[in-house]
Formats: structure tokens, sequence, C-alpha cells
């Protein structure tokens, strides 16, 4: 079999691009005669991370139909015309080297793949892990409805990593439902053993700092849990030099929480600080799938998530986490005031694990991967 893969995305630390990395690996685990190639947008550290495991790869910028909202308007409409003639010819010459028996879309940001696949007459799969209208943070440069009717004409069928995306575009959108087939990721993880020694109650979030993340909601919530246990940290790792970090910077010190708080760098081995917390926490407005808290669950920490359907997808209530309303930071607290006036903890660290016990795999998600695969070849 021979694969060839378009991704959107030069790092690793995305979801979809972990999501290709960790697919590439367990094929290649699996079937190591399988040739599998990837188109990247530019040379990067998920080009670094995949090289190994490829037969070949090519850079070639794809131009997005996906765009922050503030820069959608005729002259970014104009530009992605211009570009996409460029950028279809470069892929239809690599599809043309290469041959392969499939091609797939890492991304619902860029057309230009499938596009390319359908014009040399070769099978096309697409992995969806956005849903724009949730996210807010990327909008459709064109009508959205008629991108998806394009998503669905150019696909031998469709992979979304969660129930919950599924559910949404069976209803929400002009893709055919019977196309439509869920691939949870691998979160293939083994936390390092945690050093006993007497730490005060911690809550770890490990998070992008970003709005839709949410660690400003964190804070909110920690400025009531301070007032009946001072002692509780939070340990706040993925930070950055955004705007939006420079605010929350800004916020501990205003608040005089430096003490409660600390801030841990992006990082490559996050889960070394995440595993010395003792609950993990996200915030998160809207996820596709919520591998951060497949994370926290495979640390052994019982985890806070807004309730909403991805949070519902994973977590059970009072079993290995707790669900809160992401609108209502005093909800938050509550639940961690709850937890720590509780016996509890002990008994939630052993469902977080046993929640995710033989599951999410890179082995299961490369076989489960084929299954779907060969049941949406024609």
């Amino acid at each position: 079999m021979k694969l060839l893969f378009f991704s959107h995305g030069k790092r690793a630390n995305g979801g979809a691009e972990r999501y290709l990395l960790d697919l590439i690996k367990g094929l290649k685990h699996l079937n190591p005669s399988w040739q599998i190639y990837v188109v990247f947008p530019q040379q990067d550290e998920l080009w670094e991370m995949a090289r190994p495991y490829l037969s070949g790869y090519a850079f070639i910028r794809q131009p997005w139909w996906l765009v922050r909202p503030a820069k959608k308007g005729w002259r970014k409409r104009l530009l992605f015309h211009l570009q996409k003639k460029k950028a279809i010819r470069h892929t239809r010459a690599y599809l043309r080297t290469v041959n392969p028996d499939i091609a797939l879309t890492n991304t619902l940001a860029t057309p230009v793949g499938a596009w390319a696949a359908q014009a040399e007459n070769i099978e096309h799969i697409w992995l969806i892990h956005e849903i724009p209208e949730l996210a807010r943070n990327l909008t459709y440069l064109f009508d959205e409805r008629r991108c998806l009717i394009q998503v669905d004409r150019l696909s031998q069928g469709i992979i979304v990593p969660s129930n919950f995306a599924k559910t949404y575009y069976q209803t929400h959108s002009s893709i055919t439902p019977q196309k439509i087939a869920v691939l949870y990721q691998s979160v293939d993880i083994v936390p390092p053993t945690p050093v006993e020694s007497k730490h005060p109650f911690t809550i770890g979030m490990l998070a992008n700092f970003e709005p839709n993340k949410g660690q400003h909601i964190a804070i909110e919530a920690l400025r009531e849990v301070v007032k009946e246990y001072p002692d509780t940290h939070l340990l706040l790792i993925g930070g950055n030099n955004s705007r939006y970090a420079q605010k929350i910077k800004k916020t501990i010190l205003d608040d005089g929480l430096e003490s409660n708080i600390t801030i841990v760098q992006h990082t490559s081995h996050p889960h070394d600080y995440l595993i010395q917390a003792d609950v993990a926490l996200v915030c998160s407005g809207f996820e596709c799938f919520g591998r951060v808290i497949v994370e926290g669950l495979k640390c052994g920490l019982p985890v806070f998530v807004p309730d909403k359907p991805f949070g519902r997808e994973l977590i059970q209530e009072g079993y290995n986490g707790f669900l809160y309303h992401r609108d209502n930071p005093q909800s938050l607290a509550r639940k961690i005031i709850h937890l720590r006036q509780s016996q509890e903890l002990a008994t939630l660290k052993q469902n977080a694990l046993k929640s995710v016990e033989n599951r999410f795999s890179i082995p299961t998600f490369a076989q489960e991967f084929i299954v779907i695969i060969n049941a949406m070849r024609p």
C-alpha cells in the first residue's frame, strides 16, 4: 500500500499534526513494507520527526480556505485564487511522481490536495480535525455550505476524531452522513513515575497560552479556591510570548497570586510536569477531540473539564473527573473545593487510569485506521 498525506502544519504541537505523526508511526510498525509520503508546507519540526518513517516527502505551500476572521475579505480571496493554481500544479506533479493508492488530506484548512487528487484520478480521504463555527479562531474564506459540498464531492470518505465531531458534521453540514467515520487518535504516552514528595495540592493545566484554552478562567477559579485553601497551586504548562500570555502574567501579579501559580514555557516533555499535579484541568471553549483530557487521565489524574460535548465524551462526573460550567469560574472553584474537602482523590486517580486502560494506543489507532480506509475504498 502506498499512501500520501497532505499536512497543513509544520510544527508537531497541534492535535492534527500529532494525529498524523502517530498514525504514520503506527502504520509503519504494523506494515513495514507500506510506503508513506507526506507533503509538508515547509521544512520544520513535524518533517524532522516524521522523516524516519517516510519513503519520501515534498514541500509545497497550500493556500488555506480557512482564515482568521479578521483576515477574511476580497484581498485574501484574490490571493487564494492566485496561489491555488501554482499549488495544484506542483501537487499534481508530485502525485504523478509518487502515484499513491490513496491521498489523504489531514485538515479542513485547505482543499488543494483534494483538488489535485481528483485531477489525477486518485482516491482521496479527508481527515477533519476542525469545526470552525465552534472554534471561532478560523472561518471559511468562502461560503461554508459550498466548501463542505466540495469536501463531500472530493472524498471517498471522511474521518473525524470524535463522536461529537461526527454528530456535528452529520447534522450541521452538506456532507453525506454515511461517509463519516470516527477514529480516536492515539495518546500513547508513558508518564514518568512521580517522585514522592510533600507538595501543596496542585492543579496541572497543559495547554498553549491562547484565549480558547482559557488560562484566565483557571486563574479566576483559583482566586476563589485560595480563599478557603491558600496552599492550592496552579501549574500552567505551555507558556509562550503571545499578547494573551503577557495579559495572563499581568493578571497573576495584579491578583497577588505569584506564590500560587507557576508557568512552564512550551516544552517537548510536558508530562514530566503534569505528573507532578494532583488533578488536571481543561478550560477550553472548544476541542474537536479532547487529547489533553486523555493525557491527564493517562497520567493518573482526575480531570476537570467544561460541561460540553467534548468533555462529556471522555469524563464521567465524579468517577474520573468533574464537569463544570466554563462561563462561570465559580462553578469550577466549587468543584475543586469539594474535592479538597472530600476523601475521594485516591479513588478518582485509580478510576482515571481505568478509564483509559488499553485505549488510545498507537497500534490500535493504526489498526482501526486500516479497517476504516478499507471500508471506504470502492
